[in-house]
């Protein structure tokens, strides 16, 4: 499996990752966290990334706002790209009338 993550990106460069895809690359970090760090320090680690969360659930509902809105944009411009074009083509010209002679 190949985990592709852009981090020119910022908030955005895990955006394409797969759901099951990203909640392997969790289990993996909490995996290393835990084998580097005893059971206290691992205990910590996760108390301060359940108060992270909660100061920063305000930016994340923002953020989750312009993801999916940046997302209904894409699939509603890839559809009027899939729509058959109005556009009006001007007629082929027309050929001199032929003899009905063919070689």
């Amino acid at each position: 499996m190949s985990i592709h993550i852009e981090p020119e990106e910022g908030a955005e460069a895990a955006a394409q990752i797969p759901n099951d895809q990203f909640e392997l690359l969790v289990r993996i970090v909490v995996w290393e966290l835990a084998m580097r760090t005893s059971p206290a320090q691992f205990e910590e680690q996760v108390r301060q990334l359940i108060e992270f969360r909660a100061r920063i659930e305000p930016d994340l509902a923002t953020a989750r706002k312009d993801r999916d809105n940046r997302r209904f944009v894409a699939s509603v411009l890839a559809d009027l790209e899939s729509l058959p074009s109005t556009e009006i083509r001007p007629e082929p010209a027309r050929s001199e009338p032929t003899t009905g002679l063919y070689l």
